[in-house]
């Protein structure tokens, strides 16, 4: 059999790797070992019982919440190593760029243990914008021994990047997967619940690194403006619970009735909320890869996006993230009747067919 471990640490990760976890673990060639280093505490945990996995490893947490970058590395690196010494794994597999990604490749890199890489060829070239993600994936790709590119744009960005075909796999993004298996999930109550009668639901998440401080006020004041300006619309607003991003919060929508700052919603009542949603401002990444595949408008609060495919399909608009970016390209979709609207809603297949858990399968069974 072939010890595959899986590391992850965050609710993304988890969202994405679990129908890949499901599909290694139905297969007999498999012995499958699910490491969790407990980057996201209980966001993380709420995602993995979503989807019903459990960790077989899981790390110290040592309060992760508000720690560093450099610490949060140091931490993974410095408990996963004698886990790996201990296990011997045949394979390392890791998704994306986060800090548990990286520290985990690294962690086998250095114990010379292949790694295959979930999600792989995303790219911005820019080292700061997503912050410190860019630079996490692009170093990820310098260790990974397979790569799994989720498009044939992703793929192009690894072969351009001098990796060999033979190495590189193109399989679809697992979000899709992910995204098909909790809408078919049965909820004992239905969402629209959640919204006012009448209302057009809004969803806005705001949460990177990068956008801390004066950025975040701006995206959050456009969104005031904008249901002050459109008396139909009702914001939704799943906060990560990072105590900066709360704080600016309370200041900027403070007696705004019709803006509502709700916990992150499990997994399976989070697409429900994407797929009701009227339009979506966020500054995610992952998110993006889910309104394109549902077909709902979407206003990216960045200057730039790692998956170009979703604005080349039309759902996504890159608005920047200043105040006045984010409210005139949200203001003028939002326009009864706007044809810009009605153009941009429309489902793309561009990231996945739902698949792609199977295909990587696919993939590490013929591997020798």
């Amino acid at each position: 059999m072939k010890r595959i471990m899986v590391v992850l640490g965050t609710r993304p990760e988890a969202i994405k790797l679990c129908p890949l976890i499901l599909e290694l673990k139905k297969r007999r060639r498999f012995d499958v070992t699910v490491c969790s280093t407990g980057q996201h505490g209980t966001l993380l945990t709420r995602a993995l019982e979503a989807f019903s996995v459990v960790p077989d490893v899981e790390l110290p947490t040592e309060a992760m919440a508000g720690q560093t970058c450099t610490s949060q590395c140091a931490r993974i690196l410095r408990d996963l190593e004698p886990i790996l010494l201990q296990s011997k794994p045949d394979l390392v597999l890791v998704q994306g760029d986060t800090a548990s990604a990286y520290a985990a490749a690294l962690a086998a890199f250095h114990l010379h243990i292949p790694i295959g890489h979930v999600e792989a060829g995303l790219r911005t070239y820019r080292m700061e914008a997503p912050f410190p993600e860019e630079l996490y994936r692009q170093s990820i790709s310098l260790m990974a021994k397979y790569h799994f590119a989720p498009t044939p744009h992703a793929r192009g960005n690894l072969l351009r990047e001098g990796k060999a075909e033979t190495a590189v796999y193109l399989t679809g993004n697992t979000v899709v997967d992910a995204l098909k298996m909790s809408l078919a999930m049965p909820r004992p109550r239905e969402l629209r619940e959640d919204f006012p009668a009448g209302a057009r639901p809004v969803l806005f998440t705001a949460h990177r690194r990068e956008n801390l401080g004066e950025p975040m006020r701006g995206m959050m004041r456009a969104l005031r403006r904008l249901v002050e300006t459109y008396d139909d619309l009702f914001a939704l607003c799943p906060l990560h619970p990072n105590p900066a991003v709360r704080e600016i919060a309370k200041e900027e929508w403070q007696g705004a009735e019709r803006i509502r700052i709700i916990d992150p919603p499990d997994v399976i009542e989070f697409h429900r909320l994407l797929a009701q949603s009227y339009l979506v401002l966020t500054d995610s990444g992952g998110i993006q890869e889910e309104t394109v595949s549902l077909g709902i408008p979407t206003v990216v609060m960045r200057y730039s996006s790692e998956r170009s495919e979703g604005l080349r399909t039309g759902v996504l608009r890159l608005a920047g993230s200043g105040e006045e970016g984010i409210y005139s390209l949200a203001a003028r979709l939002l326009r009864p009747g706007d044809e810009e609207y009605a153009a941009m809603r429309k489902p793309s297949r561009v990231f996945g067919d739902g698949k792609a858990s199977c295909r990587i399968a696919d993939v590490l069974e013929g591997i020798s």
